[in-house]
């Protein structure tokens, strides 16, 4: 059973990755660069990401068991997030506040938005969606306060209204209601909300394709820090979160959901958030880029543990 899930779910990431070589092909060629898929990355996170969470909760089966879901998503996210923080935080503790910030930035986020929920939405289904939603929406959380103060060196300040007031949990908060109260809206607003959120998937990943094109391969593979990195944010925290979910009786489609999302490599706006806080922009691109490429191995293992313990 394992060798077949990891089969399944490798193809799917496989799949993914073809998808983001068009995005490396056409940066290359100069047809879309990186950026073009900036400007882009602000549409698909403020308007097509969002759209595509609350098209979800509005067409997901109204459950118990889904709506415990929703709160066993929301523990298990934060959950994720404070451990990843706590273990970050033992790293580094020698280096300047900017190059600790950029370190601890890349273990603590995942790249739950541009990979996670298109590889949910392969292995799992809408379900997966619907909890790596959750999940998105803890990590929106935790990248615009906590994360923006580990990767300004410590300069910027927490901002408490940004826990709530940004594109993910907005639209997990105008989706739960719509999930409880399963209104039956009508083909004409269902429909085209489902169009423009199945191009998140495809877009996030051509996007993501043309950060990895500008990565420089030669300096991603060459230091030592960059692979303990790489470590840390593939192998050990998603380990260690499995062991915990499984302990704690985290069971079924909703473990595997969760696994995707804390299984994912370094988020892709690492490099984004180094530059726009005058950090290290090539080290953002190049941890990135490498947990990237070590995730196409790891994350088929991991998601496979997780759905043979299911």
């Amino acid at each position: 059973m394992f060798l077949d899930n990891l089969k399944t779910i490798a193809v799917q990431v496989l799949i993914l990755y073809l998808i983001a070589g068009i995005g490396f092909v056409t940066d290359k060629t100069g047809i879309f660069r990186q950026k073009d898929a900036k400007r882009l990355i602000d549409l698909l996170f403020n308007v097509i990401l969002p759209i595509a969470i609350i098209h979800t909760f509005m067409t997901m089966e109204y459950s118990k068991e889904h709506v415990k879901g929703i709160f066993i998503a929301f523990l298990c996210a934060f959950a994720s997030h404070i451990f990843g923080y706590f273990v970050a935080k033992l790293t580094f503790r020698k280096r300047s506040l900017k190059e600790q910030g950029i370190y601890h930035y890349a273990m603590i986020l995942s790249n739950a938005a541009f990979l996670a929920l298109p590889l949910a939405k392969s292995v799992v289904g809408s379900e997966g969606i619907f909890y790596c939603s959750v999940y998105v929406a803890v990590f929106n959380m935790v990248a615009f306060t906590i994360g923006i103060n580990e990767i300004s060196g410590k300069e910027a300040k927490i901002d408490l209204k940004k826990l709530i007031l940004n594109p993910g949990t907005v639209s997990v908060l105008m989706g739960l209601p719509l999930f409880f109260l399963h209104l039956d809206l009508p083909y004409f607003v269902l429909y085209p909300m489902e169009i423009v959120g199945n191009c998140n998937s495809p877009l996030a990943m051509i996007v993501f394709g043309t950060f990895l094109a500008n990565s420089g391969f030669k300096a991603v593979f060459a230091k030592k820090e960059i692979y303990f990195v790489s470590f840390v944010r593939l192998v050990f925290i998603p380990l260690c979160m499995l062991g915990l979910f499984y302990v704690c009786g985290v069971r079924g489609q909703l473990l595997v959901s969760m696994l995707i999302s804390v299984s994912a490599p370094v988020a892709t706006n690492t490099a984004m958030y180094a530059a726009k806080y005058n950090n290290d922009t090539a080290l953002g691109s190049q941890l990135a880029a490498q947990s990237s490429v070590l995730s196409i191995g790891t994350m088929p293992v991991i998601v496979a543990l997780a759905t043979v313990l299911k």
